[in-house]
């Protein structure tokens, strides 16, 4: 009996024991966990740390390699060149090649271009690989006057000074002309013109003489038309076109030096 009892007793105090060790593992995994867990945020963190402190940022630190600058309408028009550009961005300080991306204004580039009097718009813009682009569209003239004056008026009905560097294929007019003139109702003749392939091809020079009455001097033929002020030119042209196909294709050009339209429904020939 008294051995049952001492080795209850000692079964008792080993199965103690074999809990507390249980419970110093569990706390031991625990600790451990925590420590690892500490450890890895730890780690992490001085990571993402480092990358913002330590890693460049590319897109800020990339740098301007070529300057591209397209002259959109430069097979119709030569006012101004890339060279030209170039030379404007250099003089006002805005020449962005071999500057970091984040120092360029495209902005004040697109400025300066449209200070150009030639340019009518202006679009300037980074791309990847380390290029800036310009592209330019000049304005477009619609007439030159020469004489009283040597400019353009452009399809705004501005003035355009003329360039020395290129001439545009448009009518010339010249004699008496004003600019008010020029921008209202020989911008309106002109447009007409443009529009009628017969005429556009036909008409080389408009002439105001001082009276502000128009002449037109054909292509074809020794003639010049006396066409008067510019009203009702559509049927005065159209009564042209029917002599020309009915009476001309006859008789030939030789003859006449002068066609008269300033007559209501005639066609007077000297």
């Amino acid at each position: 009996m008294g051995e049952r009892t001492e080795k209850r007793r000692c079964d008792g105090v080993a199965s103690l024991q074999d809990e507390n060790r249980d419970l110093n593992e569990i706390d031991m995994n625990k600790s451990l966990r925590i420590v690892l867990t500490s450890v890895g945020a730890t780690v992490a963190c001085a990571y993402i740390l480092g990358a913002i402190v330590f890693l460049p940022d590319h897109k800020q630190e990339q740098v301007c390699q070529k300057f591209d600058i397209t002259i959109a309408d430069s097979s119709r028009h030569q006012f101004v060149s890339s060279e030209d550009m170039r030379k404007r961005m250099r003089a006002a300080g805005v020449f962005p090649e071999n500057k970091p991306f984040d120092e360029i204004r495209t902005q004040a580039v697109e400025d300066v271009a449209i200070n150009t009097e030639v340019v009518s718009s202006a679009e300037c813009y980074k791309t990847s690989g380390g290029v800036v682009s310009l592209r330019v569209i000049q304005r477009e003239p619609c007439l030159r006057v020469m004489g009283s004056g040597n400019y353009y008026v452009d399809t705004d009905r501005e003035i355009m000074q003329a360039s020395y560097k290129t001439a545009c294929r448009v009518p010339v007019v010249t004699g008496h002309v004003t600019e008010e003139m020029a921008k209202s109702e020989l911008f309106d003749f002109v447009e007409w013109l443009s529009d009628n392939d017969f005429w556009n091809a036909q008409i080389e020079q408009i002439n105001v003489l001082h009276n502000h009455e128009v002449e037109l001097i054909p292509r074809v033929g020794g003639h010049v038309i006396l066409i008067g002020r510019l009203e009702n030119y559509e049927q005065k042209l159209d009564k042209l076109r029917v002599f020309y196909d009915e009476g001309l294709s006859k008789m030939g050009w030789l003859p006449y030096k002068e066609v008269d339209l300033r007559f209501s429904g005639q066609v007077v020939c000297r």
